[in-house]
């Protein structure tokens, strides 16, 4: 196995390794039942769409874990949502869990929003990418972390939510334009 192959395995584990850590450390038992319920929820939909491969509905989330943590955040976000005209709170939650799954909702929100009118580019990269992706999964947690200027609540506005949707499906289709031809050169 080459660095590169190392490197791009390492990042979905790194990716893996980061959402448990989150999910763990928060206590949260609606963000870790979201978690299982999610996992069964992305079987369903793999199995529907591929119903001709048995062991796929197992593996394939493991392999797209950006997918899972979209699907956990999206059942968090619904169970736990305060929704006013100033953005998104989440009373009683984790900031820091509440940044990670908000940015991985947003970010999904984006591809879902954006993809057509870039080409299709970014739902490319979701698709056949995935260390890139996981790699756009962190960073947009990141990018909420500092957008959120360092308060300790829970409450997220709705210029943040926009800026993540925005900037993911940017990022991911703008660094797999350009990563593909290079891995394929030289990797």
């Amino acid at each position: 196995m080459t660095g590169v192959a190392l490197l791009l395995v390492a990042s979905i584990g790194l990716y893996w390794l980061h959402a448990l850590w989150r999910l763990i450390a928060s206590g949260d038992g609606i963000a870790q039942g979201a978690f299982v319920a999610a996992f069964f929820l992305l079987a369903v939909v793999f199995k529907t769409s591929l119903p001709e491969q048995p062991m796929v509905p197992i593996w394939l989330p493991f392999i797209y874990p950006y997918s899972w943590a979209g699907a956990t955040a999206l059942l968090w976000v619904l169970a736990r949502v305060r929704v006013d005209r100033r953005g998104l709170s989440f009373p009683g939650a984790s900031p820091l869990l509440s940044a990670y799954l908000l940015s991985q909702l947003a970010m999904h929100v984006g591809f879902a929003a954006l993809g057509q009118w870039l080409a299709w580019r970014p739902l490319a990269a979701y698709a056949l990418l995935p260390p890139l992706m996981a790699l756009v999964g962190y960073a947009s947690y990141r990018l909420m972390l500092t957008l959120r200027a360092r308060e300790d609540t829970a409450r997220f506005g709705w210029w943040l939510f926009a800026t993540v949707a925005i900037a993911s499906p940017l990022i991911a289709g703008g660094l797999g334009q350009w990563l593909v031809p290079v891995a394929l050169r030289y990797g």
